[in-house]
C-alpha cells in the first residue's frame, strides 16, 4: 500500500495496514508526522472512535479544546463524538498506529 495524506491534514502522511480486522476494528494505519503537522485542520467529529499508540516521538491530541500529550509507549482512546485532532509539537517525526474503532 501507498502513503496517502488524508484531507486537510499539513506535515502527515498515512500508510494503511488493515481494513475491516473484525466486528470492532474498522481500520488501522502508521502515521507519519512531521513536526508542527497534524489535522485535520479543524477539529472533527464522527461516529467511530481512534485508538492512537505513539511509536515514536510525542503528539498533543486535542480533544474538546484539552491537550493530552502522549509520548512513545503511549496509547489513548479518543471518542469520535467529541471534536479532536492530533498535532506534532516536538521537534521530530512522530509515528503513530491510528486504529478505528467501532463504539
Amino acid at each position: 500500500m501507498e502513503k496517502i495524506v488524508p484531507p486537510n491534514h499539513i506535515g502527515f502522511e498515512a500508510l494503511p495496514l488493515a481494513t475491516e480486522l473484525d466486528e470492532e476494528i474498522i481500520d488501522c494505519a502508521v502515521a507519519f508526522i512531521k513536526p508542527q503537522g497534524g489535522g485535520p485542520t479543524t477539529d472533527h467529529i464522527h461516529e467511530h472512535d481512534h485508538l492512537f499508540t505513539v511509536i515514536s516521538g510525542e503528539v498533543e491530541i486535542m480533544i474538546e479544546n484539552q491537550p493530552h500529550l502522549l509520548k512513545h509507549g503511549s496509547s489513548l482512546r479518543v471518542p469520535g463524538k467529541k471534536l479532536h485532532s492530533v498535532w506534532n509539537r516536538g521537534t521530530t517525526v512522530a509515528k503513530v498506529i491510528g486504529t478505528s474503532l467501532r463504539n
